[in-house]
């Protein structure tokens, strides 16, 4: 089973849950309900992804960009520091990308 690298934090308001590893990402008014979203979106991303064999590796193999990975990482330094408590670090399973 491979895990997708995911965040969420507070942004002016608004509640984002990002995957990193499929560079998706869902917003909404609560945090758990941006991490309820973007699971969703995960899995539809997958299933789509993976019902097109031609171009399965291509979509599966996107990643955020280079922002989003320094984002993940300030958010990794807040939530281990305790300064950002509306933020959290998390993963996916996914058993489709064993």
């Amino acid at each position: 089973m491979k895990t997708l690298r995911c965040m969420a934090y507070e942004q002016d308001g608004v509640f984002v849950a990002a995957c990193l590893d499929l560079s998706l990402a869902a917003q909404a008014d609560t945090m758990r309900e941006a991490m309820d979203k973007l699971e969703t979106q995960i899995k539809d991303f997958l299933t789509e992804a993976l019902s097109e064999p031609q171009y399965a590796e291509q979509l599966l193999k996107r990643k955020a960009p280079l922002s989003m990975w320094l984002k993940y990482w300030v958010v990794a330094f807040q939530v281990f520091v305790r300064k950002r408590e509306q933020a959290k670090l998390f993963a996916e399973p996914c058993d489709s990308l064993a």
